[in-house]
């Protein structure tokens, strides 16, 4: 009796753990949609030129940095070899409403500096190794965004200019099957959308200057957490 007990407790202890969905988990391949809520970092290095600024050289060049909340939704579709080897595409779109500012003043005198980012998307490649639950993954791909630039100063000169903008990113992360149709993620991208802004500054407080431009050179850092339902 006691031999028999003993065996059966072995037979229990060496048998394989499963969870409630696990079959459904072995594999990700299928479609999937969510959302995602996370900060975004936005760069926006900007040079400008004009014989009338406030600096000595008449010229300037400077870092805008700001930090916001940024909600957006996903959707895509995942495929599972028999290697583990998961590879995807998926679409993203996020509204981060961001704006940085860089002004210089003397008095009532100023030149202003604003750039604002209002909408970012991507479509991107994902490449993962399934392991049980869990899939760590790279992603990337082109990435666009719709952005604005502006100058204004005390003399009501306003130059501005917008334009969606595409770029690439390139970002890491990994993705846990919590339900059989559910999952969770924690991942960071960074975009690249180089000097996608650029106008002219013909004239400023009066005085002309044919050569009189201001550029922006813009990219982002994201980190999120997302929600997906796996169909």
């Amino acid at each position: 009796m006691k031999l028999t007990i003993f065996v059966g407790c072995l037979a229990v202890m060496s048998a394989p753990v499963s969870f409630a969905g696990d079959s459904a988990l072995r594999s990700w391949t299928g479609g999937y949609a969510g959302v995602n809520l996370g900060a975004i970092w936005t760069d926006s290095q900007f040079s400008s030129r004009h014989n009338n600024f406030l600096s000595d050289n008449g010229r300037y060049a400077e870092t805008l940095t700001s930090a916001d909340v940024n909600p957006g939704f996903q959707f895509g579709y995942l495929h599972q070899f028999d290697s583990r080897l998961v590879l995807g595409a998926e679409a993203d779109f996020s509204y981060p409403a961001t704006k940085t500012h860089a002004s210089v003043v003397e008095g009532n005198v100023y030149d202003s500096f604003e750039s604002r980012y209002d909408l970012q998307g991507s479509l991107r490649i994902r490449a993962g190794y399934a392991i049980q639950r869990f899939l760590p993954f790279i992603t990337a791909g082109v990435s666009f965004a719709s952005m604005s630039f502006s100058y204004t100063n005390e003399a009501h000169d306003n130059y501005s200019t917008e334009t969606t903008q595409t770029g690439w990113v390139l970002g890491a992360g990994i993705e846990y099957g919590f339900l059989d149709n559910l999952s969770a993620r924690l991942e960071y991208l960074y975009t690249d959308y180089g000097k996608g802004l650029k106008m002219g500054l013909p004239e400023v407080a009066g005085a002309s200057d044919p050569q009189g431009f201001a550029a922006a050179n813009m990219s982002t850092n994201v980190v999120r957490a997302a929600l997906n339902y796996r169909f």
